[in-house]
């Protein structure tokens, strides 16, 4: 059957805007909205960023990906919902492969913060493989203020503690999951093993679509 375009991806937009943006307690006003694909040469002190990290589906189908079981990743509708208050968005195109990107996104991150942006004025919104990716970034950069949303990037072995990747990660985390997903879980066991984390926050949506919700 051909898949039906996935009404959750707009809602999910919305929301992820939201939330990122609540992480980041955002006054950033009426900006030009910003959707960059790369690192800018400069950064602005004054800015906020967010980082988008994307899922597993568009390192071999692109930004325009569709999905035989959940259909089309609005990729271009999700960055710019996340851009929608002023925010510059910085949303990378990964190459197929391991979790090299973890290394880079860490390495943009250290930058900024070298060039005088502060941590709380930088987000990280990952799904799927994107949102594991995520978990370990936050784990290498050890940085309390810095946000994370993970969207459905929780797998199993990290909620088990088989994959200890997440554990010893820091900043101001926030997990989003759908009860009927069976690929990415609610990161609750992890965030409740890493008892230094200051109120992670932890949201789960009960509707049918499972992974195909963000």
């Amino acid at each position: 059957m051909t898949p039906s375009p996935c009404l959750g991806i707009a809602r999910a937009a919305r929301l992820i805007a939201i939330l990122a943006l609540s992480l980041a307690a955002v006054t950033a006003g009426a900006q030009a909205q910003t959707v960059l694909r790369e690192m800018p040469e400069q950064v602005d002190r004054a800015r906020h960023y967010i980082f988008y990290v994307h899922g597993r589906i568009i390192e071999t189908e692109g930004p325009e990906a569709v999905s035989e079981r959940f259909g089309p990743y609005d990729f271009k509708g999700i960055t710019e919902g996340l851009a929608s208050r002023g925010q510059t968005v910085i949303a990378e195109l990964r190459a197929p492969g391991g979790l090299d990107y973890v290394d880079t996104l860490a390495a943009h991150i250290r930058g900024m913060q070298g060039a005088g942006v502060p941590a709380r004025n930088i987000t990280v919104v990952g799904f799927s493989k994107g949102g594991y990716m995520a978990l370990r970034v936050a784990q290498a950069l050890q940085d309390p203020e810095v946000n994370f949303a993970i969207l459905a990037g929780c797998i199993a072995e990290a909620i088990s503690g088989e994959d200890l990747s997440g554990d010893g990660l820091d900043g101001r985390l926030l997990s989003m999951a759908n009860s009927a997903d069976t690929l990415g879980f609610p990161c609750t066991p992890l965030f409740a093993r890493n008892t230094h984390l200051a109120s992670p926050v932890s949201v789960v949506f009960h509707e049918g679509s499972g992974h195909g919700l963000f």
